[in-house]
């Protein structure tokens, strides 16, 4: 049964259109399933994204993805003819840079994420300890204890400062057992988490598993609760207002394709919410959905209703 509060945004009102359009003056936006999915632009968004800067919206995007450069980010978006400055394009593994930065870490951090991630650490001074990625064969298991103190040993190696996860479509037992052991040795060891996605949409037919149960079997396992640098966290969300200066959060405008990631955020941010249906959630997933705090004020089936927006209110 669908939710009579949820309106999509073409179906309002001439006025109320044109109060919503006037109710905004930014736009922060998600990235993947919103101005583009896996096999190019969403149609459309090109020409809403100029239309909405013509407008005076300012434009800024906010991905959990962390990999992609932002050189890559840069070049995706000068291809739909905009060019957001990097200080609008907020990247996970930039963000986990600028915070243990602010926290003076000069300890090395354990990462499971991708190589583009561990970059972005290392480039900024880091050391940056992975793996392991020596196959473990099956008749030295039963050697448990010789073979796991080679692997995860107390006694060797840097003293780790944090455990950093995010996207890794290579991550095994291995790398989870190690993580577990770098944040038992120090209580001290920070857990800070990117992408807390639990799926990660392909297309509208597939989807894959994402970092969040990996997250949530090591909170489970080291009895910490993560410090989440993706969204829906609220460390980013401190982030987010401090870095846009925002103080009228009730006049930021927050799109995205995803009810707990997007929405969630969007919540905790105090901002205004609009869902695109052009990406993880379907109309039948969001009118069934059951947690207020993830449900948007407006949905619509992609950015490119915002150009018939601009046109029923100028007609």
């Amino acid at each position: 049964m669908e939710k009579a509060h949820l309106r999509h945004l073409l179906e309002l009102s001439p006025e109320e259109k044109r109060t919503f359009l006037d109710s905004f003056d930014m736009i922060m936006s998600d990235c993947d399933g919103v101005v583009w999915n896996f096999t190019g632009p969403i149609p459309g968004v090109d020409r809403a994204l100029q239309l909405l800067k013509e407008k005076g919206k300012k434009l800024a995007f906010i991905s959990n993805n962390g990999m992609r450069t932002m050189a890559e980010y840069k070049h995706k978006f000068q291809q739909l003819g905009v060019d957001p400055p990097e200080h609008d394009i907020v990247h996970p593994a930039l963000t986990t840079v600028k915070y243990l930065k602010s926290i003076n870490m000069r300890n090395a951090v354990y990462c499971i994420g991708t190589e583009v991630f561990k970059d972005y650490l290392r480039n900024a001074g880091f050391e940056v300890l992975d793996g392991p990625t020596d196959h473990i064969a099956d008749e030295r298991i039963p050697n448990g204890v010789r073979v796991f103190s080679e692997y995860f040993s107390k006694t060797t190696g840097p003293k780790v400062g944090a455990v950093v996860v995010d996207i890794d479509v290579n991550i095994s037992l291995s790398h989870m057992m190690k993580a577990k052991c770098y944040l038992q040795q120090n209580r001290d060891c920070l857990l800070i988490a990117g992408a807390t996605d639990y799926i990660i949409p392909l297309d509208s037919s597939m989807d894959v598993i994402g970092p969040g149960y990996f997250i949530e079997i090591l909170e489970r396992a080291s009895n910490r609760k993560a410090m989440v640098l993706g969204k829906p966290g609220q460390a980013l969300a401190e982030f987010i207002l401090e870095q846009f200066h925002v103080t009228q959060p009730e006049r930021t405008l927050f799109i995205g394709d995803m009810l707990p990631q997007d929405m969630g955020f969007g919540t905790r941010c105090g901002f205004q919410k609009v869902l695109m249906l052009s990406g993880g959630t379907t109309k039948e997933m969001l009118m069934t959905h059951e947690k207020p705090h993830e449900l948007p004020h407006f949905y619509a089936d992609s950015f490119a209703d915002f150009v018939q927006l601009y046109k029923d209110v100028s007609n």
